[in-house]
């Protein structure tokens, strides 16, 4: 009976170290591939092929992909898990118990001369049915509700966290935007200088221009090529930084088109700070801490009262010297604790001291929220003044541009004198195309401020 014993046991000794062994590099090595090979087949799902990417659909990718919402969808999933773990405490806990008991010899009890009687079974197995529930324990009511509320703070959670996302990818995306219009801007620019440089090579052939005024205008041009340069590597650290955002490739290159313009709220300042009280979402996981705090608080004087539970079982056992082999029992039982050291109350001072804090915690969030809705308005208004002016601005410059270039062709101003007004009015496209982006993303921020939620469909049932 020993041998297969000492077999089961060499068996598993000779496994466990195998089983316990880690291939650092090669486990490294196969997530590598997999983690590019689901990367690649995702960014190829979701950015198709010739398809122009607009500010809608850049969100929609990164509330699908982004791995912050994912992580957030499954904390609101756990808060869920753990609401219905306490609901089980209103449920019948009910177990099956099997014993099964093997003696050397049956037990036997001494008479007389040396003479003995069997007392039982040498085999013995016994069955046990049992069932129990509470019938008072308030503390559980309470525990219900407290994860009740921990269910809406992990929904609202992940709601705000797709608020954020989509407000990062939005000022990502004005972003690359805006390197691609300071690249077209950049090129006419360059195109402009080239012109310049061959116009002033002419006049100096001819006598008319200085070599230093040769050399500033060569020097023009190669600044504008440089500031090319630069802008493609703006263009490409930008649009890898949206990319990695929506949880696609930072490599691949997707082409971006202008969507609509966002509609800033609207109503004068004391409206956007109501509107950010009612419907900022941060306010409404603080209201429902404060909820959490306060049946925590309940739990605390829970604890004082008794809890009652009722149980009802049934055993057999396989003993023949049992007269009875079947047995039911009915009956509850109760527990009240009278001293515990003061524990108890104890508890019930910091479950008060902690509903306090979250009191303050919500006014603290109250008064942040309020700040920030005054920042996005005040910077609203900047953008919208920078706008304006940039706008006048490159009026104005085009203007001055158009009459100097005419200037210049009839000798009465000289190209050094040309290529400041070149460079203002080349700043001024730049600024303008700058200050409308900015304008947008700060319209965006107003709108997060006041609590625009992006939501999305969702499978509830995630079992």
């Amino acid at each position: 009976m020993h041998k297969p014993m000492y077999l089961l046991l060499f068996t598993l000794l000779f496994f466990v170290p195998g089983c316990a062994t880690f291939d650092g590099a090669r486990t490294r090595e196969a997530d590598k591939d997999a983690f590019l090979a689901g990367m690649e087949e995702r960014t190829a799902q979701e950015l198709e092929k010739d398809t122009l990417l607009d500010l809608e659909r850049c969100i929609a990718i990164a509330l699908e992909n982004n791995l912050a919402v994912k992580s957030a969808d499954l904390d609101a999933r756990l808060a869920k898990l753990n609401r219905d773990i306490a609901f089980a405490n209103f449920l019948p806990t009910v177990t099956f118990e099997y014993t099964s008991t093997e003696l050397n010899r049956a037990p036997a009890s001494s008479i007389i001369a040396g003479m003995s009687t069997t007392m039982q079974d040498r085999i013995i197995r016994e069955t046990t049915v049992q069932a129990q529930m509470p019938i008072f324990a308030p503390a559980t009511w309470f525990l219900y509700a407290a994860h009740k509320r921990g269910e809406e703070i992990g929904v609202l959670a992940a709601d705000y966290t797709r608020q954020m996302i989509a407000l990062q990818v939005t000022g990502l995306y004005y972003q690359c935007l805006a390197t691609l219009e300071t690249r077209r801007t950049l090129e006419s620019q360059r195109a402009a200088a080239e012109t310049l440089v061959k116009e002033v090579e002419a006049y100096h052939r001819e006598g008319m221009v200085t070599d230093a005024d040769l050399a500033q205008v060569r020097l023009l041009l190669l600044a504008r090529e440089t500031a090319l340069e630069s802008n493609a590597r703006a263009k490409e650290r930008n649009l890898a930084e949206l990319l990695t955002a929506m949880g696609v490739s930072p490599t691949a290159e997707p082409a971006l088109e202008a969507s609509h313009p966002l509609t800033a709220p609207e109503g004068e300042l004391a409206d956007w700070i109501l509107e950010a009280l009612l419907n900022n979402p941060r306010l409404a996981i603080a209201d429902r801490q404060v909820a959490i705090e306060r049946e925590k608080v309940r739990i605390a004087i829970a604890n004082f009262l008794p809890m009652l539970a009722g149980f009802a079982a049934r055993s057999h056992t396989s003993n023949s010297f049992m007269t009875y082999p079947y047995t039911s029992a009915l009956g509850f039982t109760g527990l009240m604790t009278l001293f515990n050291g003061f524990k108890n109350i104890n508890e019930y001072k910091a479950a008060r001291v902690e509903q306090e804090q979250a009191f303050l915690a919500r006014e603290q969030e109250s008064l942040a929220v309020m700040l920030e809705v005054v920042k996005a308005h005040s910077s609203l208004e900047d953008a919208r003044s920078t706008l304006r002016l940039a706008d006048a601005a490159v009026d104005a410059e085009a203007q001055m541009l158009a009459e100097r270039t005419a200037k210049m062709r009839e000798g009465l101003l000289r190209p050094s004198e040309m290529l400041d007004t070149v460079a203002k009015h080349d700043a001024a496209q730049v600024n303008a195309a700058n200050a409308r982006y900015q304008e947008q993303v700060m319209t965006a921020i107003a709108r997060n401020v006041l609590g625009a939620i992006w939501t999305e469909k969702k499978d509830d049932n995630h079992e």
